[in-house]
Protein backbone atom coordinates (compact mmCIF):
# COMPACT_ATOMS: atom_id res chain seq x y z
CA UNK A 1 0.00 0.00 0.00
CA UNK A 2 1.63 3.13 -0.79
CA UNK A 3 2.67 5.66 1.46
CA UNK A 4 3.51 2.99 4.57
CA UNK A 5 6.68 1.41 5.02
CA UNK A 6 6.45 -2.50 4.76
CA UNK A 7 8.17 -4.47 7.98
CA UNK A 8 11.96 -5.27 6.89
CA UNK A 9 11.61 -9.40 6.49
CA UNK A 10 13.85 -10.82 9.20
CA UNK A 11 16.83 -12.79 7.48
CA UNK A 12 17.13 -16.79 8.02
CA UNK A 13 19.50 -17.41 10.73
CA UNK A 14 22.78 -18.67 8.48
CA UNK A 15 24.98 -21.73 10.39
CA UNK A 16 28.69 -21.35 10.88
CA UNK A 17 31.10 -23.50 11.03
CA UNK A 18 33.00 -23.53 14.63
CA UNK A 19 36.90 -24.77 14.81
CA UNK A 20 34.83 -27.70 16.43
CA UNK A 21 33.51 -28.78 13.81
CA UNK A 22 29.64 -27.99 14.78
CA UNK A 23 27.41 -26.01 13.44
CA UNK A 24 26.91 -22.11 15.12
CA UNK A 25 23.56 -20.81 14.50
CA UNK A 26 24.08 -16.69 13.97
CA UNK A 27 20.68 -15.07 14.56
CA UNK A 28 19.47 -11.62 12.94
CA UNK A 29 22.07 -8.94 13.66
CA UNK A 30 25.17 -10.99 13.51
CA UNK A 31 25.46 -12.03 17.28
CA UNK A 32 25.59 -15.51 18.15
CA UNK A 33 23.55 -17.24 20.56
CA UNK A 34 25.40 -19.29 23.02
CA UNK A 35 23.97 -23.58 23.75
CA UNK A 36 22.96 -23.84 27.08
CA UNK A 37 25.60 -26.43 28.59
CA UNK A 38 23.51 -26.79 32.36
CA UNK A 39 22.56 -30.68 31.26
CA UNK A 40 25.96 -31.81 30.96
CA UNK A 41 27.42 -30.59 34.30
CA UNK A 42 24.40 -31.95 36.34
CA UNK A 43 25.29 -35.54 34.56
CA UNK A 44 28.65 -35.51 35.47
CA UNK A 45 27.94 -34.53 39.30
CA UNK A 46 25.46 -37.60 39.34
CA UNK A 47 28.34 -39.65 38.21
CA UNK A 48 30.86 -38.47 40.45
CA UNK A 49 28.29 -39.03 43.50
CA UNK A 50 27.75 -42.77 42.24
CA UNK A 51 31.71 -43.33 42.09
CA UNK A 52 32.01 -42.33 45.18
CA UNK A 53 29.44 -44.49 47.21
CA UNK A 54 31.16 -47.14 44.71
CA UNK A 55 34.38 -46.56 46.58
CA UNK A 56 33.49 -45.97 49.98
CA UNK A 57 31.28 -49.00 49.55
CA UNK A 58 34.47 -51.09 48.52
CA UNK A 59 36.77 -49.63 51.45
CA UNK A 60 34.09 -50.72 54.22
CA UNK A 61 33.78 -53.63 52.42
CA UNK A 62 37.98 -54.25 52.36
CA UNK A 63 38.22 -52.28 55.87
CA UNK A 64 35.45 -53.05 58.04
CA UNK A 65 35.21 -51.14 61.17
CA UNK A 66 35.09 -54.64 63.11
CA UNK A 67 36.10 -58.07 62.08
CA UNK A 68 37.22 -61.52 63.21
CA UNK A 69 40.13 -62.74 64.47
CA UNK A 70 41.03 -66.48 65.74
CA UNK A 71 42.60 -66.00 69.62
CA UNK A 72 44.07 -69.36 70.63
CA UNK A 73 41.37 -70.96 68.43
CA UNK A 74 38.08 -69.08 69.84
CA UNK A 75 36.63 -66.65 66.92
CA UNK A 76 36.20 -63.38 68.31
CA UNK A 77 35.48 -60.03 66.67
CA UNK A 78 38.04 -56.70 67.25
CA UNK A 79 37.79 -53.09 66.14
CA UNK A 80 40.02 -52.64 63.11
CA UNK A 81 43.62 -52.21 64.00
CA UNK A 82 43.32 -53.92 67.35
CA UNK A 83 46.76 -54.77 68.93
CA UNK A 84 47.98 -57.91 71.22
CA UNK A 85 47.46 -55.58 74.39
CA UNK A 86 43.76 -54.67 73.25
CA UNK A 87 42.63 -58.86 72.91
CA UNK A 88 44.66 -59.27 76.43
CA UNK A 89 42.90 -56.75 77.86
CA UNK A 90 39.23 -57.69 76.63
CA UNK A 91 39.98 -60.92 78.29
CA UNK A 92 40.15 -62.85 75.31
CA UNK A 93 43.73 -64.30 76.45
CA UNK A 94 44.79 -64.35 80.11
CA UNK A 95 48.62 -64.92 79.87
CA UNK A 96 50.79 -65.27 82.78
CA UNK A 97 53.97 -63.17 83.43
CA UNK A 98 57.26 -64.28 83.00
CA UNK A 99 60.10 -63.75 86.14
CA UNK A 100 63.03 -61.78 85.64
CA UNK A 101 65.83 -64.22 86.98
CA UNK A 102 68.67 -63.00 89.13
CA UNK A 103 72.40 -63.99 87.08
CA UNK A 104 72.61 -66.96 89.89
CA UNK A 105 69.37 -68.43 88.79
CA UNK A 106 67.60 -67.37 91.21
CA UNK A 107 64.39 -64.79 90.94
CA UNK A 108 64.98 -61.51 91.09
CA UNK A 109 61.66 -60.05 90.27
CA UNK A 110 58.34 -62.02 89.72
CA UNK A 111 56.61 -60.84 87.10
CA UNK A 112 59.67 -58.99 85.71
CA UNK A 113 59.93 -61.40 82.30
CA UNK A 114 58.22 -61.69 79.34
CA UNK A 115 54.08 -60.26 79.42
CA UNK A 116 53.52 -63.02 76.99
CA UNK A 117 54.62 -65.32 74.31
CA UNK A 118 52.84 -65.04 70.91
CA UNK A 119 52.61 -65.91 67.36
CA UNK A 120 50.15 -64.55 64.71
CA UNK A 121 50.29 -66.08 61.59
CA UNK A 122 52.97 -68.05 62.86
CA UNK A 123 55.17 -65.24 63.17
CA UNK A 124 56.62 -64.85 66.93
CA UNK A 125 56.42 -61.96 69.11
CA UNK A 126 56.50 -60.66 72.13
CA UNK A 127 55.52 -56.95 70.98
CA UNK A 128 52.21 -56.06 72.66
CA UNK A 129 51.55 -53.10 69.92
CA UNK A 130 51.34 -55.58 67.26
CA UNK A 131 48.09 -54.86 65.30
CA UNK A 132 45.99 -57.91 64.32
CA UNK A 133 44.60 -57.98 60.67
CA UNK A 134 41.10 -59.56 59.76
CA UNK A 135 41.20 -63.05 60.03
CA UNK A 136 44.37 -63.54 61.82
CA UNK A 137 45.18 -66.55 63.70
CA UNK A 138 46.66 -65.67 66.97
CA UNK A 139 48.27 -67.79 69.73
CA UNK A 140 49.37 -65.85 73.05
CA UNK A 141 50.58 -67.94 75.91
CA UNK A 142 52.76 -67.29 79.25
CA UNK A 143 55.32 -65.28 79.02
CA UNK A 144 59.27 -66.31 78.99
CA UNK A 145 61.24 -66.02 82.29
CA UNK A 146 64.45 -63.59 81.26
CA UNK A 147 67.84 -62.78 83.00
CA UNK A 148 68.96 -59.70 84.33
CA UNK A 149 71.56 -57.10 83.19
CA UNK A 150 74.82 -57.30 84.25
CA UNK A 151 77.51 -55.54 84.51
CA UNK A 152 81.30 -56.96 84.29
CA UNK A 153 84.25 -55.92 85.98
CA UNK A 154 87.72 -57.28 85.85
CA UNK A 155 90.20 -57.25 88.42
CA UNK A 156 93.68 -58.17 88.67
CA UNK A 157 94.84 -61.04 91.15
CA UNK A 158 98.35 -60.50 93.15
CA UNK A 159 101.05 -63.51 92.16
CA UNK A 160 103.14 -64.48 95.17
CA UNK A 161 106.96 -64.97 95.46
CA UNK A 162 107.62 -68.51 96.51
CA UNK A 163 111.42 -70.35 96.25
CA UNK A 164 113.01 -73.37 96.93
CA UNK A 165 116.65 -73.62 98.71
CA UNK A 166 119.38 -72.64 96.59
CA UNK A 167 121.88 -75.38 97.94
CA UNK A 168 123.91 -77.98 96.51
CA UNK A 169 121.54 -80.31 98.71
CA UNK A 170 118.40 -79.10 97.06
CA UNK A 171 119.94 -79.51 93.42
CA UNK A 172 119.21 -82.72 93.78
CA UNK A 173 115.45 -82.90 94.98
CA UNK A 174 114.55 -82.54 91.43
CA UNK A 175 116.02 -82.35 87.59
CA UNK A 176 114.08 -78.89 86.85
CA UNK A 177 115.37 -76.15 88.53
CA UNK A 178 113.38 -73.20 87.06
CA UNK A 179 113.58 -69.41 87.73
CA UNK A 180 109.86 -68.40 86.73
CA UNK A 181 108.73 -65.19 86.45
CA UNK A 182 105.82 -63.98 88.37
CA UNK A 183 102.31 -63.16 86.32
CA UNK A 184 99.23 -61.57 87.43
CA UNK A 185 96.40 -63.50 87.45
CA UNK A 186 92.83 -62.21 86.45
CA UNK A 187 89.24 -62.41 87.33
CA UNK A 188 85.49 -61.08 86.44
CA UNK A 189 83.38 -60.14 88.64
CA UNK A 190 79.70 -59.98 87.57
CA UNK A 191 76.89 -57.60 89.61
CA UNK A 192 73.21 -57.96 88.47
CA UNK A 193 71.44 -54.67 87.73
CA UNK A 194 68.57 -55.42 89.50
CA UNK A 195 69.55 -58.08 92.18
CA UNK A 196 73.35 -56.73 93.29
CA UNK A 197 73.84 -60.54 93.07
CA UNK A 198 77.68 -60.98 92.33
CA UNK A 199 79.91 -63.75 90.87
CA UNK A 200 83.54 -63.91 91.03
CA UNK A 201 84.95 -66.30 88.33
CA UNK A 202 88.98 -66.98 88.16
CA UNK A 203 89.65 -66.61 84.13
CA UNK A 204 93.76 -66.36 84.71
CA UNK A 205 95.39 -67.72 87.12
CA UNK A 206 98.43 -66.38 88.64
CA UNK A 207 102.51 -67.43 88.15
CA UNK A 208 104.24 -67.11 91.29
CA UNK A 209 107.27 -65.72 91.14
CA UNK A 210 110.93 -67.67 92.39
CA UNK A 211 113.07 -70.50 92.01
CA UNK A 212 111.39 -73.80 92.09
CA UNK A 213 113.43 -77.04 91.90
CA UNK A 214 111.26 -79.93 91.12
CA UNK A 215 110.19 -83.58 88.70
CA UNK A 216 107.87 -82.93 86.42
CA UNK A 217 104.31 -84.41 87.84
CA UNK A 218 103.47 -86.01 84.74
CA UNK A 219 99.97 -88.21 85.95
CA UNK A 220 99.58 -90.78 84.24
CA UNK A 221 101.92 -89.89 81.12
CA UNK A 222 104.12 -92.24 79.80
CA UNK A 223 106.95 -89.41 79.08
CA UNK A 224 110.73 -89.61 79.80
CA UNK A 225 112.89 -86.65 78.53
CA UNK A 226 116.53 -87.95 76.87
CA UNK A 227 119.30 -85.22 77.30
CA UNK A 228 122.76 -85.62 75.67
CA UNK A 229 125.56 -83.27 77.01
CA UNK A 230 129.22 -82.16 75.56
CA UNK A 231 128.42 -82.17 71.73
CA UNK A 232 128.10 -81.49 69.42
CA UNK A 233 130.88 -84.32 68.32
CA UNK A 234 132.06 -86.00 65.21
CA UNK A 235 130.01 -89.61 63.95
CA UNK A 236 128.40 -90.27 67.34
CA UNK A 237 126.27 -87.35 67.13
CA UNK A 238 124.77 -88.47 64.21
CA UNK A 239 124.82 -92.06 64.80
CA UNK A 240 122.46 -90.90 68.11
CA UNK A 241 120.38 -88.61 65.79
CA UNK A 242 120.02 -91.97 63.57
CA UNK A 243 117.96 -93.59 66.44
CA UNK A 244 115.90 -90.90 67.26
CA UNK A 245 114.73 -90.15 63.74
CA UNK A 246 114.43 -94.08 62.83
CA UNK A 247 112.01 -94.15 66.16
CA UNK A 248 109.86 -90.94 65.82
CA UNK A 249 111.56 -90.01 69.19
CA UNK A 250 113.14 -86.60 70.21
CA UNK A 251 115.79 -85.37 72.90
CA UNK A 252 117.76 -82.03 73.88
CA UNK A 253 121.04 -82.19 73.35
CA UNK A 254 123.19 -79.15 75.36
CA UNK A 255 126.39 -78.20 73.55
CA UNK A 256 129.47 -77.33 74.15
CA UNK A 257 129.62 -73.32 72.75
CA UNK A 258 133.21 -73.83 70.99
CA UNK A 259 132.05 -76.78 69.03
CA UNK A 260 129.14 -76.01 67.84
CA UNK A 261 130.83 -73.63 64.82
CA UNK A 262 133.47 -76.74 63.85
CA UNK A 263 129.61 -79.42 63.72
CA UNK A 264 127.29 -77.03 62.76
CA UNK A 265 125.55 -79.74 60.36
CA UNK A 266 125.04 -81.64 63.22
CA UNK A 267 123.58 -79.00 65.32
CA UNK A 268 121.43 -78.14 62.72
CA UNK A 269 119.96 -81.39 62.13
CA UNK A 270 119.25 -81.55 66.24
CA UNK A 271 116.96 -78.56 65.57
CA UNK A 272 115.25 -79.96 62.23
CA UNK A 273 114.80 -83.44 63.76
CA UNK A 274 112.34 -81.11 66.37
CA UNK A 275 114.81 -81.83 69.21
CA UNK A 276 115.71 -79.17 71.39
CA UNK A 277 119.38 -77.63 71.20
CA UNK A 278 120.23 -75.71 74.43
CA UNK A 279 123.80 -74.80 75.52
CA UNK A 280 125.92 -76.08 78.39
CA UNK A 281 128.19 -73.13 78.80
CA UNK A 282 130.86 -71.95 76.10
CA UNK A 283 133.70 -73.85 77.37
CA UNK A 284 132.33 -76.45 80.13
CA UNK A 285 133.79 -73.69 82.57
CA UNK A 286 137.18 -73.99 81.83
CA UNK A 287 140.08 -71.49 83.21
CA UNK A 288 138.81 -70.42 87.00
CA UNK A 289 135.81 -73.08 86.27
CA UNK A 290 138.08 -75.69 86.46
CA UNK A 291 136.66 -77.40 83.63
CA UNK A 292 133.71 -78.29 85.48
CA UNK A 293 132.10 -75.56 87.85
CA UNK A 294 130.66 -72.14 86.90
CA UNK A 295 130.56 -71.48 90.41
CA UNK A 296 134.04 -71.19 90.59
CA UNK A 297 133.98 -67.86 88.47
CA UNK A 298 133.20 -64.16 89.28
CA UNK A 299 129.41 -63.40 88.07
CA UNK A 300 131.11 -61.67 84.70
CA UNK A 301 132.83 -65.13 83.56
CA UNK A 302 129.07 -66.75 84.26
CA UNK A 303 127.03 -64.07 82.27
CA UNK A 304 129.93 -64.71 79.55
CA UNK A 305 129.90 -68.46 79.46
CA UNK A 306 126.07 -68.08 78.94
CA UNK A 307 125.94 -65.42 76.83
CA UNK A 308 128.80 -67.18 74.17
CA UNK A 309 126.90 -70.37 74.07
CA UNK A 310 123.51 -68.49 73.44
CA UNK A 311 125.41 -66.54 70.00
CA UNK A 312 127.06 -69.89 69.40
CA UNK A 313 123.61 -71.26 68.65
CA UNK A 314 121.91 -68.13 67.25
CA UNK A 315 124.46 -67.99 64.80
CA UNK A 316 124.26 -71.44 63.57
CA UNK A 317 120.66 -72.06 63.63
CA UNK A 318 119.46 -68.02 62.78
CA UNK A 319 117.30 -67.62 65.64
CA UNK A 320 117.16 -66.81 69.34
CA UNK A 321 117.80 -70.43 71.18
CA UNK A 322 116.48 -71.83 74.03
CA UNK A 323 117.17 -70.06 77.27
CA UNK A 324 117.02 -73.80 79.09
CA UNK A 325 120.59 -74.40 80.56
CA UNK A 326 122.62 -77.33 81.95
CA UNK A 327 124.91 -76.33 83.99
CA UNK A 328 128.68 -78.53 83.94
CA UNK A 329 128.35 -80.82 86.72
CA UNK A 330 125.11 -79.67 87.78
CA UNK A 331 126.86 -76.99 89.68
CA UNK A 332 123.90 -74.57 90.43
CA UNK A 333 123.79 -73.33 93.41
CA UNK A 334 124.18 -70.46 95.47
CA UNK A 335 124.96 -66.83 94.05
CA UNK A 336 125.04 -67.93 90.60
CA UNK A 337 121.24 -68.41 90.45
CA UNK A 338 120.32 -65.32 90.59
CA UNK A 339 123.16 -63.87 88.45
CA UNK A 340 121.85 -65.91 86.00
CA UNK A 341 118.47 -65.13 86.52
CA UNK A 342 118.18 -62.84 83.79
CA UNK A 343 119.74 -64.88 81.06
CA UNK A 344 118.53 -68.50 82.38
CA UNK A 345 114.84 -69.60 82.21
CA UNK A 346 115.63 -73.17 83.74
CA UNK A 347 118.57 -75.11 84.43
CA UNK A 348 118.44 -78.80 83.93
CA UNK A 349 119.89 -81.40 86.09
CA UNK A 350 118.66 -85.00 86.06
CA UNK A 351 117.23 -87.79 87.67
CA UNK A 352 118.51 -90.96 85.86
CA UNK A 353 122.93 -91.18 85.57
CA UNK A 354 124.10 -93.47 83.45
CA UNK A 355 127.18 -92.61 83.89
CA UNK A 356 127.82 -93.49 80.44
CA UNK A 357 131.92 -91.10 80.76
CA UNK A 358 132.79 -93.56 83.02
CA UNK A 359 132.99 -96.15 79.66
CA UNK A 360 131.04 -98.55 82.14
CA UNK A 361 129.87 -101.17 79.41
CA UNK A 362 126.60 -100.36 76.66
CA UNK A 363 124.52 -102.65 78.69
CA UNK A 364 125.15 -100.89 82.33
CA UNK A 365 123.78 -97.91 80.00
CA UNK A 366 121.14 -99.92 78.63
CA UNK A 367 119.71 -100.75 82.24
CA UNK A 368 120.14 -97.14 83.98
CA UNK A 369 117.89 -96.08 80.76
CA UNK A 370 115.74 -98.53 81.21
CA UNK A 371 115.28 -98.15 84.88
CA UNK A 372 113.97 -94.28 84.20
CA UNK A 373 110.13 -93.57 85.27
CA UNK A 374 107.73 -91.54 83.69
CA UNK A 375 108.58 -87.85 83.84
CA UNK A 376 112.17 -88.54 84.96
CA UNK A 377 115.69 -86.89 82.92
CA UNK A 378 118.27 -89.44 81.71
CA UNK A 379 121.58 -87.45 81.43
CA UNK A 380 124.26 -89.62 78.83
CA UNK A 381 126.80 -87.54 76.68
CA UNK A 382 127.37 -87.36 72.86
CA UNK A 383 130.62 -85.58 73.00
CA UNK A 384 133.46 -85.19 74.75
CA UNK A 385 135.11 -88.59 74.20
CA UNK A 386 134.26 -92.11 72.97
CA UNK A 387 130.45 -92.58 72.92
CA UNK A 388 129.96 -95.73 71.22
CA UNK A 389 129.30 -97.50 74.26
CA UNK A 390 126.18 -94.80 74.80
CA UNK A 391 125.32 -95.17 71.10
CA UNK A 392 124.64 -98.90 70.91
CA UNK A 393 122.96 -98.70 74.38
CA UNK A 394 120.27 -96.27 73.00
CA UNK A 395 119.97 -98.63 69.89
CA UNK A 396 118.39 -101.13 71.98
CA UNK A 397 116.53 -98.60 74.49
CA UNK A 398 114.72 -96.50 72.73
CA UNK A 399 113.34 -98.89 70.14
CA UNK A 400 111.89 -100.84 73.89
CA UNK A 401 110.64 -97.67 75.45
CA UNK A 402 108.72 -96.53 72.22
CA UNK A 403 106.96 -100.11 72.38
CA UNK A 404 106.42 -100.09 76.06
CA UNK A 405 104.18 -97.11 74.93
CA UNK A 406 106.70 -93.79 76.30
CA UNK A 407 106.97 -90.85 74.32
CA UNK A 408 110.89 -89.64 74.72
CA UNK A 409 109.82 -85.49 74.82
CA UNK A 410 112.23 -82.19 75.31
CA UNK A 411 112.82 -80.60 78.00
CA UNK A 412 110.23 -77.80 77.33
CA UNK A 413 107.57 -80.16 76.91
CA UNK A 414 108.51 -82.04 80.19
CA UNK A 415 108.40 -78.09 81.76
CA UNK A 416 104.92 -77.71 80.68
CA UNK A 417 103.62 -80.04 82.87
CA UNK A 418 102.76 -78.89 86.32
CA UNK A 419 105.07 -79.59 89.16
Amino acid sequence: MAGKHSAPKQQAQQPVQTISGQPMYIPAGGVPRKRRRGGCLVGLLVTLLIAAAVAAAAYFILNPPRYDVTINGQTVTVDRGATIADVIEAGYATPTAGNLMAIDGSVAQEGGGDAFAATVNGTATTDATTALDKDAVVEIADGADQVETETVTTEAIPFETVGSERTADAYWTGSLHVNQKGQEGERTVRTGDVSGVQITEQTKAPVDEGYRVYTANVGEDKVIALTFDDGPWPETTDAILDVLEANGAKATFFTIGNQVAPYAAQVKREADLGCQVCTHSWDHASGSGQGVNLTYMSADEQVYEITQGYAALKEVLGEEPSHVFRAPGGNYYGDIIANLAPYVDAEVGWDVDTEDWRLPGSDAIYAAIMSAQPGQVILMHDGGGDRWQTVEAIRRAVPELVAQGYRLVTIDELLAYES
